[in-house]
């Protein structure tokens, strides 16, 4: 199973706000039939986001979410272009989303989320990832994430 497929990498996307990123991510994942019930997911999402904001700074947000909705774990990446405030944060360019079935036991969000933390700690990747030309460069740059 792929965590990340190049079909949920999405380059130099045009959204407004939070809002818009969770109904853009909710949809794909509906039209790529790896959930549900958008509603449920996005319910889950913000209650999430209610606990402490997925900005992490850095330009950066992680929503993420294990839900019923949820069908198999994914991993979405939204480079966007122009950047959003998020939360408290503004300028934020980069979204990753980590969503898994509510059933998953073995806590695979946090394992996804440990890996990226470590990646995105590094100056270097994180400019990597701002320039990737293509979806397959970037699903090549976060390969490791299939991994988790």
């Amino acid at each position: 199973m792929e965590i990340i497929a190049e079909e949920f990498i999405q380059l130099d996307v045009s959204l407004k706000d939070k809002d818009a990123v969770i109904a853009y991510i909710t949809d794909l994942l509906k039209n790529k039939k790896r959930i549900d019930d958008p509603a449920q997911l996005k319910r889950d999402i913000l209650l999430r986001e209610e606990e402490a904001s997925t900005s992490m700074g850095l330009a950066i947000a992680i929503p993420h979410a294990k839900s019923v909705a949820v069908k198999e774990t994914t991993v979405v990446f939204l480079r966007l272009n122009p950047s959003i405030q998020w939360n408290s944060d503004a300028g934020i360019q980069m979204i990753f989303g980590i969503f898994v079935p509510a059933e998953n036991v073995e806590n695979q969000h946090l394992k996804i989320l440990s890996s990226l933390a470590r990646k995105l700690a590094n100056e270097n990747f994180r400019e990597q990832l701002l320039q990737v030309p293509t979806p397959t460069a970037c699903k090549d740059l976060l390969q490791a994430l299939n991994q988790a």
